[in-house]
């Protein structure tokens, strides 16, 4: 319980933010595509540090996961091969918050990694601001799918 107090003011701010995420990419798509492009390059940054400066940190997010596959990936994969694999994670947060911050239709390949990406940080649980991530995937299909519509008129 004292792990999940220390945490709590970061899980509260990410859940609001992605809730401002989610009304944004609603109401002015716009708006909602540059913040999810800013949050994409906050990850981009924040798996630099992960991987190549201070991998142990990644250790903390097999803490709060729902499953048991997940916490020996992060425990006996993830931060063994940190250096590589954070390179992929940093490269596809890199390319998403470019792609993201483009004009013109969202690439259909940049909503898929999207929602991948996504949809592999729900079984973080507490640990990926639950259930910020999937208030940030509907804001991605919402775009995509406005995106789609687009092309389409």
């Amino acid at each position: 319980m004292d792990q999940v107090q220390q945490y709590i003011i970061p899980w509260s701010i990410g859940i609001i933010c992605s809730l401002i995420v989610l009304f944004l990419c609603i109401k002015k798509p716009f708006y909602g595509r540059r913040l999810l492009a800013l949050l994409f390059l906050l990850g981009t940054l924040a798996n630099v540090y992960l991987a190549w400066i201070y991998p142990r940190d990644y250790l903390v997010f097999g803490r709060f996961t729902w499953l048991d596959s997940y916490r020996h990936f992060i425990y006996m994969i993830l931060f063994r091969q940190a250096m590589w694999m954070g390179g992929i994670l940093v490269a596809l947060h890199a390319y998403l918050a470019y792609t993201f911050w483009q004009k013109g239709p969202l690439p259909r390949v940049a909503s898929f990694l999207a929602i991948f990406l996504l949809l592999l940080l729900v079984p973080l649980g507490f640990g990926s601001a639950f259930p910020a991530s999937l208030l940030l995937l509907i804001g991605v299909v919402y775009l995509s799918r406005d995106s789609m519509n687009l092309t389409e008129a």
